[in-house]
């Protein structure tokens, strides 16, 4: 973890930076900057740390004057002898606010705050990237199957739905048949036309032509009839049923 600190008083920074170190031995300080002014111009011509620990009140004026100059992305943790700022420093990229003095569990909790902090952003950012994958991505067109000992090729729109079985995926056609297929279904969801397929849950991916009725479930759930009838209930998943509505309004 790579840290700047900006922070006037000499000690004060000392110190900071030996409790971090005691927290976590590899991290890394970028630097100890120790006025606006200096902050403003290191943060414009040098590469941002994952985090700042920001003291307010600065020997040239508040710190604030840094941000309104400089955008910065990175997580900020401020700390200050006055509690006064506190509404303002979370207006900015703030995760927490110390007031001096603080000690080893303070910075504890900060940094562990933080580590939540970036498995959030990691799990937003994959989300966002898959999404893109998915805009992105030319659709599938086809199927290759095995019947017997011949190769036949399945045209998409000729697909019903697609559900995962015995660890396999198998592909669902109008007239019941069902042929294995390469790829799991998170492989399939990104390769298929999403303005033709959705995928509902973990079992199963649905084509629009093959939903017959929609009810309200349990748990705001939405339980499906699709044809071929596969002889169990086939439920929209409570996470995937907001974005199941909108793909049906054709928002997705």
């Amino acid at each position: 973890m790579n840290i700047l600190i900006i922070e006037d008083e000499y000690h004060s920074a000392a110190r900071l930076e030996h409790l971090l170190k005691n927290y976590d031995p590899s991290v890394q300080i970028a630097a100890v900057l120790t006025s606006a002014g200096d902050s403003i111009q290191w943060l414009k011509e040098n590469k941002h740390p994952d985090l700042i620990f920001q003291d307010i009140e600065l020997n040239d004026g508040n710190c604030f004057e840094i941000y309104s100059q400089v955008d910065v992305k990175v997580p900020i943790v401020f700390t200050t002898a006055y509690s006064e700022y506190a509404l303002k420093a979370f207006e900015l990229n703030s995760i927490d606010y110390l007031v001096k003095p603080f000690d080893k569990e303070d910075i504890k909790k900060v940094l562990d705050k933080y580590s939540q902090f970036q498995s959030l952003f990691f799990l937003q950012n994959r989300r966002l990237s898959e999404e893109q994958l998915l805009m992105n991505t030319s659709s599938k067109s086809r199927f290759l199957v095995k019947i017997g000992d011949r190769y036949e090729s399945v045209g998409s729109s000729d697909v019903n739905y697609i559900r995962f079985e015995q660890g396999m995926s198998f592909i669902y056609l109008a007239n019941k048949r069902k042929y294995p297929v390469e790829g799991s279904l998170s492989e399939l969801e990104i390769q298929l036309d999403r303005k033709s397929f959705f995928r509902i849950n973990r079992k199963y991916i649905v084509s629009i032509d093959c939903i017959q009725q929609m009810n309200a479930w349990f748990n705001s759930r939405i339980k499906l009839k699709i044809v071929p009838d596969p002889d169990e209930d086939v439920i929209v998943s409570r996470d995937r049923a907001r974005h199941f509505k909108k793909w049906l309004n054709g928002g997705e």
